[in-house]
């Protein structure tokens, strides 16, 4: 059986020294330079360090 993903959303984690923010339900279709750069605008708001930016994935896989 074949089987398909989906993708479902995309997430960008933004670690901190002390802690973390996730953004969710950015556009399915951004690049990753879009993703950091959004990301980068967003700890500059922050007084902690930014240490770590992940990009988090959800697919559905269908069969």
């Amino acid at each position: 059986m074949a089987v398909t993903a989906e993708l479902e959303e995309v997430k960008v984690m933004l670690k901190f020294t002390k802690g973390s923010q996730t953004i969710p339900h950015c556009n399915k279709e951004a690049t990753d330079a879009n993703l950091h750069s959004l990301a980068v605008a967003i700890a500059s708001l922050n007084q902690e360090t930014l240490e770590r930016i992940m990009k988090v994935t959800e697919t559905k896989l269908l069969g």
